[in-house]
C-alpha cells in the first residue's frame, strides 16, 4: 500500500490548484477572443448594412425636410423611425452594453416600422405588447430584434391568414422575450431558425453564460421563440 508523506499530499495539491488555475485563464481567455471576434463580425455586418452612416443621415434628413414642407406627416414620422433605427444600429453596436430604455425605445421604432409596411390587410394580425418595471438596466445592443426580425420575416403573408405576436416583459432585471408567427406552409419549417437565430444565439452565449435559457423551432402551426435574461 502507497503512504504519501506530507511533502507529497502538499505537491499533489499545489500541483492540482495550478493545473485547475491554468485550466481557468485558459478557458477564460479563449471565451474572450471569441467574444470579439463575435463583437468584431457584428461591426462589419452592421457597418455593411449602412453603408455611408453620415450620408445616410444626411439623406433622411432631406427627405424628412421635404415631407414636412409638403405636409405628408405619415412619411415624415416614418423617415423619423427610420433615422432612429439607423442611427442606433450604427452607434450603439460599438458598445457592448447600452440602456435597456434605448433599446426598447430602438425596437418601438423597428415595430412601427414594420406596422406601416405592412398594408391593412384582413388576414394578417400584429399584436405587441412591452412591459417594463423602469428599473435601470444595461443590455447587449442589438441582443433581441433578430428574434422579432425573424418572425416579420418568415410569418407574414399578403396572401394566407398570418400572424405575428410579440410579448416582452422586464421585471427586477428579468426580461422575458416570447415571439410567435404563423409557420407558413410554403415555407421551410426550418428557415425560420437560420443565421440570424442561430448568431443571436451564440451572442447570448459569449454575453451571457449560465443567464440565460433558450428555445425556438416549430411548434403545430406556429413557430416559437422563448427566451428569458438575467441582466
Amino acid at each position: 500500500m502507497l503512504v504519501l508523506g506530507v511533502d507529497d499530499i502538499i505537491f499533489y495539491l499545489l500541483y492540482t490548484a495550478f493545473f485547475t488555475l491554468v485550466m481557468y485563464v485558459w478557458q477564460n481567455r479563449k471565451r474572450e477572443e471569441a467574444l470579439e471576434k463575435q463583437q468584431r463580425e457584428v461591426e462589419i455586418q452592421s457597418l455593411k448594412a449602412q453603408l455611408n452612416p453620415h450620408f445616410l443621415f444626411n439623406s433622411l434628413n432631406t427627405i424628412y425636410s421635404s415631407a414636412l414642407t409638403e405636409k405628408d406627416t405619415p412619411t415624415a414620422q416614418l423617415v423619423q423611425q427610420l433615422s432612429g433605427i439607423l442611427r442606433h444600429s450604427v452607434e450603439e453596436i460599438r458598445h457592448e452594453k447600452t440602456s435597456l430604455e434605448k433599446e426598447l425605445a430602438f425596437i418601438e421604432k423597428y415595430l412601427a416600422l414594420q406596422r406601416a409596411r405592412l398594408p391593412q390587410h384582413p388576414h394578417v394580425s400584429i399584436n405587441t405588447s412591452i412591459h417594463w418595471d423602469q428599473e435601470p438596466a444595461d443590455i447587449a445592443p442589438l441582443l433581441l430584434i433578430p428574434f422579432i426580425e425573424n418572425a416579420f420575416q418568415y410569418g407574414i403573408s399578403l396572401d394566407a391568414p398570418s400572424f405575428v405576436t410579440i410579448r416582452l416583459t422586464i421585471e427586477d432585471k428579468k426580461l422575458h422575450l416570447r415571439v410567435e408567427n404563423s409557420l407558413l406552409t410554403v415555407q421551410d419549417p426550418q428557415k425560420g431558425a437560420g443565421t440570424g437565430l442561430a448568431n443571436a444565439q451564440k451572442r447570448l452565449e459569449l454575453l451571457y453564460p449560465h443567464q440565460y435559457t433558450l428555445a425556438f423551432g416549430p411548434e403545430k402551426s406556429t413557430f416559437l421563440v422563448d427566451l428569458t435574461l438575467q441582466l
